[in-house]
């Protein structure tokens, strides 16, 4: 008897993963819908606030650098960047120490828009986390952090082709690390 309570608390836990990565998927999709409309209301498509934070954070970088520090392609920055200058929020200039490179710089209108993505942020956060205590939100913040960590640990391990593994396993060395696959569906939107 014993046996079978065993196999269905099995499933049990199989159907509760299951349901709470679907659950994860959906609230970060609805959380970026939410955060979306209110970015529309300001003339911003979504994945453009991310351009401008990055930024707000280090004015004056490359599109490459702002890619990398989004996790998107660089050509998918380019074109966001593109359309923000064309709307009077960035300006691209060529840098003092490299002709070759272009740097991507705030405007006024831009450093005024920041003040408006941030109120966005919150009011996002404000509707996302309404009736939750202090201690909930740290604790759930602790469980994703976790479950992140994991997904990014199988990622990296799956992104090393087993070619390459086998191949270094029988040198003694490490592969190659690749690149994990990158996400953007938060700003290929624009």
């Amino acid at each position: 008897m014993s046996g079978k309570k065993k196999t269905k608390s099995k499933k049990t836990k199989k159907a509760e993963q299951a349901e709470t990565l679907l659950m994860i998927t959906q609230t970060a999709r609805n959380a970026r819908t939410a955060l979306s409309r209110h970015l529309l209301d300001l003339g911003l498509y979504a994945g453009q606030d991310g351009v401008m934070l990055a930024l707000d954070e280090e004015d004056g970088q490359t599109p490459g650098a702002i890619a990398a520090s989004l996790g998107v392609k660089a050509p998918t920055v380019t074109k966001t960047i593109g359309r923000l200058a064309a709307q009077g929020f960035l300006r691209r200039e060529g840098s003092r120490d490299d002709g070759r490179m272009m740097l991507v710089f705030l405007t006024e209108a831009g450093r005024d828009q920041i003040k408006s993505i941030r109120k966005s942020q919150r009011k996002a956060e404000k509707a996302a986390f309404a009736g939750l205590k202090k201690k909930q939100i740290g604790e759930l913040l602790a469980l994703l952090s976790t479950v992140d960590a994991n997904i990014c640990a199988s990622l990296s391990a799956d992104a090393v082709p087993a070619t390459a593994r086998n191949a270094a396993a029988g040198t003694g060395q490490e592969p190659d690390e690749l690149s994990s696959p990158e996400d953007v569906s938060t700003i290929n939107a624009d």
